[in-house]
């Protein structure tokens, strides 16, 4: 469990560094493992939460917003890609103060983001595999940009990410499609907050939406078949700094 939450006001030295693979991580004063990354408050609260509130707003909430009231299924996916493919445009230009509105939001994230080869390796791998899969798909460009830029900037996102893949990738299971409907079902029950389960059965209800659609189900199950998955699973360290969320890390092991 991590000690600087014992600290004042949560608070100690740290050292960035690389490691051997050459992605940026953290030395923090009284801690066991090494952070994996570098958290930077200036992103936290800028371009990072932007990029977080445009995509949970125009993606998510919009999508289930439509789902209740009624639309055809079809213009849900079909808005959604439109705006995957083209990038979200900042729609609100007073909660976080980034850019104004009608900017592309990742124009203002591209230059805080650090090259593939110092991304730690969860981030990377996504990175690589949607790189392969861009070649024939440039669409999802976008989609590669955003989607790594928050893996490797946000830990608590990437750490549930990687709780995932030990889900989804259980033997199990042999439909990925099935396989990711209960990773995200588990996610939700291992959650603490009401706040952070409501997300989940938001996330949950919107991509499984999206999966009815023949060409997301498609790339969706090549970026499965192509994933590495043991370079993006929890590792000791990664492990050790979960817990210090507020998540149950565990969920799978012992009764809470």
């Amino acid at each position: 469990m991590v000690q600087y939450w014992k600290k004042d006001n949560g608070v100690v030295a740290a050292k960035v560094m690389k490691n051997k693979e050459g992605a940026l991580v953290m030395k923090m004063e009284g801690e066991k493992e090494v952070f994996p990354g570098f958290p930077r408050g200036h992103l936290l609260f800028g371009t990072l939460s932007k990029l977080k509130h445009e995509i949970k707003n125009q993606i998510f909430n919009e999508s289930w917003a439509k789902l209740e009231q009624g639309a055809y299924i079809g213009d849900v996916i079909s808005d959604v890609k439109g705006k995957l493919v083209s990038g979200l445009r900042i729609t609100d230009g007073e909660t976080i103060p980034v850019g104004k509105i009608g900017d592309q939001i990742m124009d203002h994230c591209l230059l805080d983001m650090v090259p593939p080869e110092k991304m730690v390796p969860a981030a990377k791998e996504v990175w690589r595999v949607l790189s392969i899969m861009e070649e024939k798909e440039p669409k999802l460009h976008w989609f590669k940009l955003a989607l790594t830029y928050i893996l490797q900037e946000d830990d608590a996102y990437r750490f549930r990410f990687q709780w995932l893949a030990g889900v989804l990738t259980s033997w199990v299971f042999k439909n990925p499609v099935k396989a990711l409907e209960i990773a995200l079902t588990e996610l939700e029950n291992a959650e603490i907050v009401g706040d952070m389960k409501a997300k989940q059965r938001l996330l949950k209800r919107v991509l499984e939406t999206l999966l009815l659609d023949e060409k997301i189900r498609r790339l969706f199950l090549e970026f499965y078949r192509k994933m590495h998955w043991k370079k993006v699973r929890l590792t000791k360290a990664d492990l050790y700094h979960f817990r210090g969320k507020w998540f149950k890390v565990d969920w799978d092991k012992f009764a809470y």
